[in-house]
Parts: structure tokens; sequence; C-alpha cells
């Protein structure tokens, strides 16, 4: 059997490992010329560590932990107001035993899973048109010029996959707005910063975060709810802007919120993966059209907050390992 996965982030290479196991040939794509590095904290929780440890990842995922030891609340001075340790084996800890970065968990995955003799990666191409898609096949053309046939179509390309949109009627996949936006981006880190994934809660819905990585620098995110209907028109059209446009919206709106507010604002112009998102939820009436099929974020982004999309991912790439080994393709 012939797979094409679209996307090489967590749920796409999860997948091509688990298919490996199979006699098909997977082929994944990624539009990035190289494996993308980015990403701030994500976690695993429940069963999705008995996958991770079924792929024999799961000692590189604990060498690879953020190092963050714990939570606080925090005046905005800087001292704490509460403090919540972590405690291994709990399971409502904001720490997880298993928080790694995003970047570093797609890196393992993609490492783990290469290495298979019918597994092959194709970075820089993308799907440029579906050209078929049915119940016997789905032939496309790719970005380098080529056209193939394919038994099975994965979209794993993320919550806003063009392959969902090209091949979904607009009312079976519903965009919910949370409200909510999230500015994301690596700071040096200074010789008083802490373990702690410290955590700030400012006045006009201006909330800050400082958490620490294993690479030597700090993550920081700035969270902000729109308080009236202006900041929210400012704030979406943020979203549809230049990071120019981004970071000065930012400056306004941060300039005097406190704590370590311009210390960030001050280096977000040299992060190398300055990221600005409305946080939106996607949810479809179906997953699958003809040959295709949607996992991970194209099929379920259930936003941030939740904290849940990464197991969500690897749940969903088991999930059609073992339906496509169940049907026979």
């Amino acid at each position: 059997m012939r797979v094409l996965i679209s996307g090489a982030g967590i749920a796409g290479p999860t997948l091509a490992w688990f298919l490996a196991e199979t006699p098909a040939h997977i082929t994944v794509l990624e539009k990035s010329s190289g494996l993308r590095s980015e990403g701030h904290n994500i976690d695993i929780d429940g069963s999705a560590i008995t996958i991770i440890n079924k792929m024999g990842i799961l000692d590189e995922i604990k060498r690879l932990n953020t190092t963050e030891i714990g939570t606080r609340i925090l005046a905005s001075d800087g001292k704490p107001i509460a403090t919540f340790p972590f405690s291994k084996g709990s399971s409502i800890d904001p720490t997880s035993e298993y928080e790694i970065l995003r970047g570093d968990l797609a890196n393992i995955l993609y490492e783990a899973s290469k290495s298979r003799p019918n597994v092959e990666y194709m970075f820089g191409t993308t799907v440029e048109e579906v050209l078929r898609n049915d119940q016997e096949l789905v032939k496309v053309r790719l970005s380098n010029g080529e056209e193939r046939e394919f038994d099975l179509v994965v979209a794993a390309d993320g919550q806003w996959s063009k392959l969902r949109e090209w091949c979904f009627p607009p009312e079976t996949v519903q965009v919910v707005d949370k409200d909510v936006y999230v500015v994301y981006c690596t700071i040096p880190r200074l010789p008083e910063d802490t373990n702690y994934w410290n955590c700030y809660i400012g006045l006009k819905s201006r909330n800050i975060t400082l958490r620490p990585d294993p690479h030597g620098t700090i993550r920081a995110m700035f969270t902000k709810m729109p308080c009236d209907d202006a900041e929210r028109m400012a704030w979406q059209e943020a979203v549809r802007g230049d990071k120019g446009m981004q970071r000065k919206l930012l400056r306004k709106t941060y300039a005097d919120a406190g704590w370590e507010a311009e210390r960030i604002l001050d280096a977000m112009d040299k992060s190398p993966d300055f990221y600005f998102q409305a946080v939106q939820q996607i949810k479809m009436s179906k997953w699958s059209s003809g040959r295709l099929v949607c996992i991970g974020d194209a099929a379920f982004a259930p936003t941030p907050i939740s904290g849940m999309g990464t197991t969500s991912a690897i749940h969903a790439a088991r999930s059609e390992e073992r339906r496509v080994g169940k049907e026979g393709g």
C-alpha cells in the first residue's frame, strides 16, 4: 500500500513510524526545507505515554525535558504569590514529567521514523493539487511537478490544512474562535532566571509567562483577551498583518504591563521563532473524504489552552494505523 502523509510535525512522523510496521510504503511531505525546530512547551499525557514508550523513544524524551520544576504565580515585582512545585506522578500539575519543546519532540519522532526502510521524507515539497480522490485512489500533483498516486493520503499539515480545504466542503469544518491571542518568542536567559514556569497575570488581561528550556534560553509568552471591541479589532487585524505590525501592537499593549514585559519587548525582534496567533479550535463533522483523512490539528485542533494537542495527535496517529491495518487500506 502507498501512503502519503502531508506534514512532518507530531502526528505525521508518529503515523509513519507505526505504518512502517506494515508492508506499506510511506512518503512524508514537509513544506519547510528542513525539519522545523521552533515551538514551545508541550507535554504528553495519559495513554499517549504508552504509545511513545512502544516506539522506544521515551528515554530520549526524558533526556530533553525542559527542566521545568514547577509553576509560580508572580506579582508585578516578581515576588511569588503562589508556588506549585512539580510532583512526579501527579496528573494535575501544570508541569508534566514529559514536558518537552515541540521542536525537540518533532526531531525525535523524525529520527525514529526516517530510519525505517519503507519511509521516505521529502522536504521543501507540498501537494500542489489533488487531481483525483475517490474510493480507489488519490492522485496528486506535487510542488516539484511530479504526479503520483496513493492508496491513502493523510492530512497532518496543521490547523490550517490546505488538503482539508481542498477536499472537504466548508460546512464540514467549524472554526471556533476563543477570543484569545497568544504570542511566543525565545529570548536570552539571564542569571536570575529560574527553572519555574513563572506566570504574571497583569491588569487589562495582559498575561506574561517565562519558561525554561534545555538549550540555555527562555521561552516567553504573551496572552491577551481583548477587553472591548476596539481592542478586538486591533488584534484581529494584527493576526492578518506582518510581524512588524504585530510587534508594534505588542509594544503599545504591554509597554506598562509590568514585571518582565519590557525585557521581552526589547528582545522579541531578535527572536528566531516569534509567532503571533489567534486561539481557535477546529471541529469537523467527518474526518475522511474518499481516500483522504485528517489527523492531529488538521482534524481537531484543541487549542493550546487545552494542553492536549500533542496527546491527541499521537493518539490519532496510532488509531489511524490500526484502522488501516484492520481494513487493509
